[in-house]
């Protein structure tokens, strides 16, 4: 077994059952593993190599360089409706295969009241089911705790890569918290690399989307810098 913690560089084939399983902080079974890594005979293994991440001491991934967008249980989404069948809507996520998203699958819904979303409409949604090279199942049903899911209406949606989109999820963004300081605005971050962004004005939101899309490279230390040049810009 290789030795190796969090933040580590981790290639394929190593086994990370130690510290992924270790620790009371909760249950074995409330666990989870996300991409990069797999459960082969009660082991866990790293199946591309990357850096091992973690969440909470729950949820726990390779933090890698990739392209395409591999769907996992329980990621948070953001989606274009790209096509509605008698049943469902067809959902673009970014995958190989279109996400399904029953009409049932909103807070609320009934065969009487369903959603009025149009082709073309975005969707915030949680992954229900992934399977590998098959459609995902997507749900837009709200749990306790958590984000908004349903349709995004207005706003701005762009897509920035996998691994910025990770970086910004994490609850500790420091560029988040500094333009939530400047001005007030709603931000959903898809683990697919899709960013929704909303403001009081369409100007206000293009500008935020545009200071996030610029500061993917930028160091911690530079971004409050940053947000004050992006602030006087836009003279909020």
């Amino acid at each position: 077994m290789t030795l190796v913690d969090f933040n580590d560089v981790v290639l394929p084939g190593y086994d990370v059952s130690d510290i992924v399983l270790k620790g009371d902080t909760c249950k074995r079974s409330e666990k989870t593993i996300g991409p990069g890594l797999k459960s082969v005979n009660n082991k866990i293994i790293v199946c591309n190599g990357g850096i091992l991440r973690s969440k909470d001491d729950k949820y726990f991934w390779i933090e890698y360089l990739k392209k395409k967008y591999s769907p996992s249980k329980d990621d948070v989404i953001v989606g274009i409706v790209a096509a509605k069948t008698s049943e469902m809507y067809k959902v673009d996520i970014g995958a190989s295969e279109l996400a399904t998203l029953p009409y049932l699958a909103f807070t609320n819904a009934t065969k009487k009241n369903r959603p009025d979303i149009k082709v073309g409409d975005v969707v915030a949604a949680k992954v229900k089911v992934a399977t590998p090279f098959m459609e995902s199942e997507i749900s837009c049903v709200e749990y306790a705790n958590s984000i908004i899911l349903g349709q995004l209406e207005n706003g701005f949606l762009f897509n920035v890569s996998l691994n910025y989109a990770l970086r910004l999820r994490k609850s500790n963004s420091k560029l988040l918290y500094h333009l939530g300081l400047m001005v007030p605005y709603e931000i959903v971050i898809g683990a697919n690399g899709k960013i929704w962004i909303n403001s009081a004005s369409i100007r206000t939101t293009i500008a935020i989307g545009n200071a996030v899309l610029k500061a993917e490279h930028l160091e911690e230390e530079d971004i409050p810098q940053f947000v004050k040049n992006f602030n006087k810009s836009l003279n909020v």
